[in-house]
């Protein structure tokens, strides 16, 4: 009996820390969208289209991207559906440091046709060491899907991108890969509840 309630509580206490659901994930980075526009005065622009290929045929969309009217920093961008501004597509928030910097960003897409449903959802988080800017992108199982860096390193240009699974250790233990990526946080699931 002792164990199947301590087999209970364990896994009581794993959900309770369990990264949020797809869907959940979609609302969670809407509203944080939300937030931001409650906390900044905004400028938008917008532009209108229509999917091509064969599932998505048919259906059209609208992209709002929202600026920070003062620095003119990209807040979100938002693709919903044309003519039901509610179907969100696509939802896409920058997190800012008190420097200006992008820390982290949230990514959350649905098909047109299902847009409760996502089918893609991303944390990436942001790191910057001296003259080189780089994240890594997390599922939110915490798999890593990829990674990018760009810039300079004592002079030299960086850019070092591509699905993380395919980085090898050679890779992986080169001067320009550490001053990279080794400063980005592993703790993924602090983020898994976009704020």
């Amino acid at each position: 009996m002792k164990y199947r309630i301590a087999v209970a509580a364990l896994c009581v206490a794993q959900l309770a820390g369990a990264a949020p659901s797809r869907p959940e994930f979609h609302r969670a980075v809407y509203a944080l969208h939300a937030q931001q526009l409650v906390r900044h005065s905004v400028r938008t622009e917008e532009t209108t289209g229509k999917y091509e290929g064969v599932a998505a045929a048919g259906y059209r969309y609208r992209i709002t991207s929202y600026y920070d009217a003062a620095s003119g920093r990209l807040l979100s961008r938002i693709q919903r559906d044309a003519t039901l501004p509610e179907a969100i597509h696509i939802a896409e928030v920058n997190v800012y440091d008190a420097e200006g910097r992008v820390v982290r960003d949230y990514f959350s897409s649905a098909p047109p046709w299902r847009p409760l449903h996502p089918s893609h959802a991303y944390i990436n988080l942001h790191h910057h060491n001296g003259g080189l800017h780089s994240f890594r992108q997390f599922e939110l199982d915490g798999q890593v899907n990829y990674e990018s860096c760009e810039g300079t390193l004592d002079g030299k240009p960086v850019r070092i991108t591509g699905d993380w699974s395919g980085t090898d250790e050679l890779t992986r233990n080169s001067p320009e890969y550490r001053a990279c990526f080794d400063g980005i946080s592993a703790d993924w699931t602090r983020y898994a509840s976009p704020h």
